[in-house]
Formats: structure tokens, sequence, C-alpha cells
């Protein structure tokens, strides 16, 4: 859970005009860096049903019937990837929403103002707690697949990838559970809501974003080790590969491309949600 919150600046007398020319310019940018990163949401997640949907991928489809564990696993990448994107929208829902504190900090916020702000934080919620449980279902999926009687059992939580996985998914609920706790209305205390608190919470849900980004990224590598994205190499030495582009897989090829699209969507959004000083 994280939000757009740069430092505001001094618009004194003797403020320079060129600074709020580049306050403005890095504000234009993050704007541009969220709508992209947005945008970008559902092309990820129409590139991972592609690509399940391949013959590679344990015949292509999903499933949830015992016997068909590599359709079942299917499912993983698949949710992972619509958690991931609509987690994206709940990163910067602010941001995009106009209610972000720094937009709110320059302008004052109005009786409506401070509505709007309450429903994007009600929605930045629920989309955290729906991601959740999706990457629960995404989990359960891998231990299904996993120990499928009839397919023949497989180790888990045997490579990097699922240690990462473990850990992450680990520390997104310790998130959602703080900011249940601190600003979902669940206690009558208003001492947890104090900017402290506030700004270690927007920060680790920065940091997430990007862990979860580097996560997924280490599943498509694992995945596209069992599919075999090499080419066989007989006439001398690979030495121009773009050559040979047309040998790669067609399931590699569109996994190479989902994973470009989750490493722009995680450094848009990075950008999107930094805070930079007014230089």
């Amino acid at each position: 859970m994280s939000e757009v919150d740069l430092p505001p600046t001094s618009a004194d007398a003797g403020g320079s005009e060129n600074e709020n020319d580049e306050l403005g310019l890095l504000q234009r940018l993050q704007s541009y860096s969220s709508m992209l990163s947005l945008l970008l949401s559902p092309v990820a997640i129409i590139l991972v049903s592609v690509w399940v949907s391949n013959e590679a991928m344990g015949g292509g489809g999903v499933s949830w019937s015992e016997g068909d564990a590599k359709r079942v696993f299917n499912w993983h990448p698949v949710l992972m990837i619509v958690a991931f994107s609509i987690m994206n929208v709940a990163a910067l829902i602010f941001r995009v929403s106009g209610t972000s504190s720094y937009q709110t900090s320059m302008r004052g916020l109005s009786y409506s103002g401070t509505k709007r702000r309450g429903e994007m934080k009600a929605v930045h919620g629920y989309i955290w707690i729906s991601c959740f449980i999706i990457g629960i279902v995404a989990m359960m999926a891998v231990f299904k697949s996993h120990n499928d009687a009839e397919s023949g059992y497989i180790a888990n939580l045997y490579s990097f990838h699922s240690w990462v996985g473990v850990l992450v998914m680990s520390l997104y609920t310790l998130q959602l559970l703080v900011g249940m706790f601190a600003f979902g209305g669940f206690t009558s205390s208003n001492r947890l809501g104090v900017p402290t608190v506030m700004e270690i919470h927007k920060y680790t849900g920065a940091v997430l974003h990007l862990l979860i980004t580097a996560t997924i990224m280490l599943g498509i590598q694992e995945k596209e080790g069992f599919i075999q994205c090499g080419y066989e190499v007989t006439d001398g030495p690979d030495t121009i590969p773009i050559l040979n582009f047309g040998k790669i897989p067609s399931a590699c090829k569109i996994s190479h491309g989902l994973g470009i699209v989750v490493l722009l969507m995680g450094l848009l959004t990075s950008f999107a949600l930094a805070r930079f000083p007014v230089l």
C-alpha cells in the first residue's frame, strides 16, 4: 500500500521560478509514468493468458482436475499476474485520482476532496485484500499440482523462486495487516495514524511492488527452464543470435515479452511513487 508523497516546495516570494518549473516537469513525468504503467496492466494479463494457452504449457489452458497437474499449475502464473496488475492500480490510485498527500498539501483539501480521498483509500484497501485472496489461490494451485497422485508427486518449495515467493507473500500479509489496523478503521485509536507510520507504510508498499516484480520475473525464468527455450546450433558459433530468433520456441517469446512488460510496470510505478527533492 503506497501513494505518491513528494515534498512540498517553498513557494514564497524568494522562490525560484526554475524550481517550480522543474517540480512541474517531474510531476508531469510521474503522471505519464503512472498512466503508462496502468495501460500495461491489461497487456500483462493478455500475455499471460496467451502464454498458458500455448501447447508447451502442459498442453495449453487451465484446469482444476486431478490427473491434470500441468494445467492446474497454469493457474499460478495467471492469477499472480492478475493480482500484480490490479495491485498496480492500488499502488497508483492516489496519484491518478489527484488525492496524493503531495497534491492535497499544495492546494488544500475541501470537504469533497476529503470525501474523495476517503473513497480512494477504501478502494486501495479492498484491492489489496482481493490481491491477497487471489495470491493464496495461486499458491494453492502450485501445491495442488505438485501433490497430484495421478500425475505424479513433485517436490514443493525447492526453488529459489519459491523461497522468495513465500518471503514476499509473508511481507505482503504483514503490510496488509498493518494497513488495516492503522488506517482501516479497525481501531478507535488515532495514535497509529501519525505521519511516521504513514511514511513507513508508503515506503514498504513501494518496496513490495519491486519485490513482487522481481519474484514474478524469477518465476518466468524458472518456467522457461522447463520449457527449454534454447535451440540447437549446428552451423558454427551463434555469433549473431538475432538471425536465429525464429528458432526460439513461441512460448518463450511470449514469456520474454511478459517479463519485459512486468519489468516496465515495476520501473514505471517505482518512478511514479518516488520522492524527488526540489533541486
